[in-house]
């Protein structure tokens, strides 16, 4: 399955696309240059996630961590963990994902799997995210199993489910064994900071189009602008006001894809006060003009089309090929 947009929700949850209840996962293939900003934003999902970099560099952020996973090199991302991914310089990237549900490794209730193995990585706190190096012999074999897995679901061979679970199950002991270095005391700081952001980025999200300032962001989670802005540095490693940027440019480029508006009409309803500064934002974080994105991604889109056409694949209207 090929992934261009996320979809979430007011909680900034990410809608996944329905797995089968008898098999909880999706294999995903993940270019990200085709992501509006390039970027992966700020999200969570009930479903662990396991990356494998096929091309290119990614930064990957959570609450309190940044990875920068290189080509060949892959990352886990534990369950309810809020998360995000931008381009590292260099090549575009391209990544092959793969979200379960861990009752899928655990199996029945209150099995051996789901106590010994599958329940002590769900509620470590302090395993955010991990980076799987090529280094590493134990690393480097759990990146092959997660490739071999995304392989098995790709080509879905007679009893590919069967492949798929075992080199994960592979993978999920294999992360177990090293969580021994990862073992801290619980600190409820973490956990406290990491509902503040949510709540915080909830309501930038709710509110990006109109005037914000440091004091109602703060509010929102009922916090001093001072504390707002140490939760921002210390748990995203960027300001209220970044994100808030961000987050209007993101909201612009999607309506420059879907609407006739025009670039200021754009910019008013997305909270910028003019323009211009849209225009310089813009440019900043994307890389062209509001005007050059447009007829870009229009002419990406008609080759992206045709293309599809001649595989016979069909788009399905809501920015995933299937």
């Amino acid at each position: 399955m090929i992934i261009t947009s996320l979809l979430l929700d007011d909680n900034l949850e990410e809608q996944l696309p329905k797995a089968a209840e008898a098999f909880p996962y999706l294999a995903c293939y993940v270019e990200m240059d085709r992501y509006p900003g390039k970027v992966i934003p700020w999200h969570w999902h009930s479903y662990v996630e396991f990356i494998y970099i096929l091309q290119g560099s990614v930064r990957l952020s959570t609450n309190s961590q940044c990875h920068v996973i290189s080509a060949g090199e892959g990352a886990f991302i534990n369950s309810n963990m809020l998360h995000y991914q931008e381009p590292a310089p260099g090549l575009a990237v391209i990544t092959l994902n793969q979200l379960l549900d861990a009752g899928l490794i655990a199996g029945a209730y209150k099995s051996i799997y789901e106590q010994k193995y599958v329940r002590p990585v769900l509620e470590c706190r302090e395993l955010e995210a991990l980076h799987f190096c090529l280094s590493d012999p134990m690393q480097r074999e759990t990146l092959d199993r997660i490739r071999r897995s995304y392989e098995a679901a790709d080509r879905e061979m007679p009893g590919y489910e069967f492949m798929v679970r075992s080199e994960l199950s592979q993978a999920w002991f294999l992360l177990s064994q090293m969580m021994d270095a990862l073992q801290k005391p619980y600190r409820l700081a973490g956990s406290q900071g990491e509902e503040r952001i949510k709540k915080m980025l909830l309501f930038i999200h709710e509110h990006y189009d109109e005037r914000l300032s440091l004091e109602r962001i703060a509010a929102a989670a009922s916090i001093s602008e001072r504390e707002c802005l140490r939760c921002f540095s210390q748990n995203l490693n960027t300001t209220p006001f970044t994100c808030l940027l961000e987050y209007r440019v993101r909201k612009a480029a999607a309506d420059l894809q879907k609407t006739d508006r025009t670039v200021t009409e754009i910019a008013y309803s997305c909270g910028f006060s003019g323009a211009s500064y849209f225009g310089r934002i813009f440019r900043r974080i994307m890389g062209c003009t509001p005007s050059e994105y447009r007829k870009l991604f229009h002419e990406k889109h008609l080759d992206d089309c045709l293309k599809d056409i001649r595989a016979g694949r069909q788009p399905d209207g809501s920015g995933t090929i299937l």
